[in-house]
């Protein structure tokens, strides 16, 4: 009775021995998820051979970075570079002659001495480049000049002596030089002034920006210039940095457009003069690592790789817990994997020593899959494991501890 019990499970044993074996010489495959899988996706992988001519393909791909989008709640979250890359530049508009409102400030200087009469003029006498008869010049004398400032008010209109009240919001100032013009030859006086706009207080623009030192806020003067924004930018003390990315967005009649700084540093950038009411908001985003994804016969990995540094597919196998230091991984059988819809997964020998160099060539980018396959004397062994219920069976039958 004991040796029939011993020969079937000795035969239980081969059959599963040989289960195993079935296992171990199966061939290495990538497989998409079955379609009845329950809740799974089904994925296309198309294998194909990493060779030097695919290394550059895969390098063409562009690096997608991942920034980390501050605030609270789901406001705060790690997302692509490239779902940031849209550029919408402000329309761009020439300059425009500055408009006249509450608040600006106008100086007028009016030179009296030696200045002729209307009657004069009126009689012919020669004037020369100056507004004066030939031969006479301006005084030196400040008792002969009578200099005033005006204030645009809450009404629309400016004061100035000698002048009176004029309209001025919504007015250019060769406007109001035309008025002033004609109010003093009315008045029988030469018309001898300067007017300019002495303070620019009526359009503002607002500069925000968020970096590692908090957030700042600026207020600029609109004037009769014409500022550009990179202008703008330059005096807030924006820099340039290459391990982050600094988005701006300009609001603008209610509006919104968004560029990168890099966009606006471009040399084929447009020329944005900025607007009264314009908000500009200046944000530095920080990089996070990439992540490559281990898997296969090695313990699975999550390896961070930097964007400045451009790790390659050989960094990654030779690093201290990559995969080829590990007695588990099957060196023939080296695939990385990227994309999806269809996935590539690009097999490759690592036992040569021509696709070492090749794994040298490679660049990863973001999310790639590292997959190792598992040398057979291991799936071997992990067989064995799965039985290992029935090979203490077998040494107590042998040991007559069976009752």
């Amino acid at each position: 009775m004991r040796n029939l019990m011993t020969r079937k499970a000795i035969l239980i044993a081969a059959a599963l021995s040989l289960f195993g074996c079935s296992a171990i010489v199966e061939p290495v495959a990538l497989r998409g998820v079955a379609p009845d899988a329950e809740g799974q996706e089904e994925f296309e992988i198309n294998v194909r051979a990493l060779d030097f001519a695919a290394a550059k393909n895969l390098n063409s791909v562009s690096y997608d970075r991942i920034v980390s989008m501050p605030g609270s709640g789901s406001s705060a979250n790690a997302v692509s570079e490239r779902s940031l890359r849209k550029t919408s530049f402000p329309p761009i508009v020439g300059s425009q002659p500055y408009k006249l409102g509450v608040g600006d400030e106008v100086a007028l200087i009016q030179y009296t001495d030696a200045s002729p009469s209307i009657a004069r003029l009126s009689a012919g006498v020669d004037v020369g480049d100056n507004g004066l008869p030939a031969g006479v010049s301006l005084p030196s004398s400040s008792s002969n000049i009578i200099s005033t400032t005006g204030r645009v008010g809450t009404d629309g209109s400016i004061f100035l002596i000698g002048v009176g009240r004029i309209e001025a919001v919504g007015r250019e100032i060769s406007e109001l030089r035309d008025e002033v013009r004609s109010i003093l030859i009315r008045n029988g006086s030469a018309p001898n002034f300067q007017m300019e706009i002495q303070r620019f207080n009526s359009q503002r623009a607002y500069v925000t920006t968020d970096g590692a030192s908090g957030r700042a806020s600026s207020v600029i003067p609109i004037t009769d210039k014409g500022t550009t924004l990179r202008e703008v930018i330059a005096t807030s003390g924006v820099a340039f940095n290459e391990s982050a990315l600094t988005l701006i967005k300009v609001q603008r009649g209610g509006k919104t457009y968004s560029f990168r700084l890099a966009d606006l540093l471009a040399e084929n950038a447009p020329k944005v003069l900025i607007q009264g009411d314009d908000h500009f908001f200046v944000q530095t985003l920080k990089y996070l690592p990439g992540k490559v994804f281990l898997l296969g016969g090695v313990a699975p990995q999550i390896m961070p790789i930097q964007p400045e540094v451009r790790q390659t597919l050989a960094d990654i196998l030779f690093a201290p817990a990559g995969p080829l230091a590990s007695p588990s991984a099957q060196r023939s059988a080296v695939y990385l994997l990227r994309g999806r819809k269809p996935v590539e997964a690009h097999q490759l020998d690592a036992q040569s020593p021509l696709s070492l160099l090749v794994a040298n060539e490679v660049e990863l980018r973001p999310n790639d899959i590292v997959f190792v396959a598992e040398q057979p004397i291991m799936t071997l062994n992990r067989t064995l494991a799965n039985i290992t219920p029935l090979r203490i069976l077998l040494r107590d039958i042998e040991a007559g501890n069976i009752p």
